[in-house]
């Protein structure tokens, strides 16, 4: 297995375990740090990605919460933090979008 896979192997792990126990992620996406509520962790067109709700960017909350989708691969730096999280009241486990490979979502 290279690194990378072991890396996406690990990411994917840790972003079960936030989902379970309802815990933010801190990531570097797009060079920006980020505090991340992760909500679904899906395959689209064989890549796997995360909808999650963007808790602080930069240091500072967003204007307005929403569930944003990341590419994993896309996603450096990934880690647990301290700060638990509500689940987005708009998010649908069963939206269509997640039918083609759905992995594991926040309960």
């Amino acid at each position: 297995m290279s690194d990378s896979q072991e890396d996406r192997a690990s990411n994917s792990d840790i972003l079960r375990f936030a989902m379970m126990q309802r815990i933010c992620v801190s990531a570097v996406y797009n060079n920006m740090d980020m505090l991340l509520a992760p909500h679904m962790l899906w395959t689209k067109h064989g890549d796997l990605h995360v909808d999650a709700v963007t808790v602080e960017r930069a240091g500072g909350a967003p204007k307005v919460a929403k569930l944003g989708t990341f590419k994993l691969a896309g996603l450096s730096n990934l880690a647990l933090t301290s700060r638990l999280f509500t689940p987005f009241p708009d998010f649908k486990a069963n939206d269509p979008k997640y039918a083609e490979a759905p992995i594991a979502h926040v309960a």
